[in-house]
């Protein structure tokens, strides 16, 4: 069965969602959808920003790729 596309609010949510669930040190700021896939902006604990994209897939793609980055990044 084929699955909805995501919206920015979607992505928005998952992302606040590996935050917490991690205890990560970063804020979102802004999710904003491209060609290309999804531009992600947090704020750090340090006050810095990050910025990565991340491309369209399934929900659970998008979660690794996201929690992949922030774990990176933290």
């Amino acid at each position: 069965m084929p699955h909805a596309p995501m919206n920015a609010s979607d992505v928005d949510s998952i992302v606040r969602d590996v935050i917490v669930h991690y205890g990560l040190p970063f804020t979102v700021v802004g999710v904003a959808e491209s060609p290309a896939g999804w531009n992600i902006q947090v704020r750090a604990g340090t006050g810095g920003l990050l910025r990565f994209a991340i491309p369209h897939g399934r929900p659970t793609a998008t979660r690794i790729a996201i929690q992949q980055h922030l774990e990176r990044h933290s």
